[in-house]
């Protein structure tokens, strides 16, 4: 079950949408092809607080979805890595009113909220 919340979390995540400025947005999974795509700017873009975080909550997640038994405590910082992001990204939406913004971000905060009472139900049982 918790694979299938992780791979869930995953696709949430990329699924989030971003927009700014007169006419300008995209989803996170098109900003993370941009990113990667210009091999001139890469070293820079890296080492920018959230861009790292984002890379390695993601990398975390995806360790513990092809790991066998995953280790709950690297799942767990992997979600909590990525979740500022999207708190952001819901924020900004409803501080701007913006319905498409928020709609975006609620999949990966059900999904974050469905993990974490997963993992404490089978923590304390």
């Amino acid at each position: 079950m918790l694979r299938i919340i992780n791979i869930g979390l995953l696709i949430a995540f990329s699924l989030c949408y971003l927009e700014w400025g007169q006419g300008q947005s995209s989803f996170i999974f098109q900003v993370i092809y941009e990113l990667f795509s210009k091999k001139s700017d890469l070293a820079g873009s890296l080492t920018h607080p959230l861009i790292l975080a984002g890379l390695i909550g993601h990398l975390l997640l995806l360790y513990c979805i092809f790991k066998k038994t995953p280790d709950k405590r690297i799942n767990t910082i992997g979600v909590l890595i990525l979740s500022p992001v999207v708190l952001l990204v819901l924020l900004a939406g409803a501080l701007s009113m913006n319905l498409k913004i928020v709609a975006s971000s609620l999949p990966f905060t059900i999904l974050s909220v469905l993990y974490f009472l997963k993992y404490r139900k089978q923590t304390y049982s």
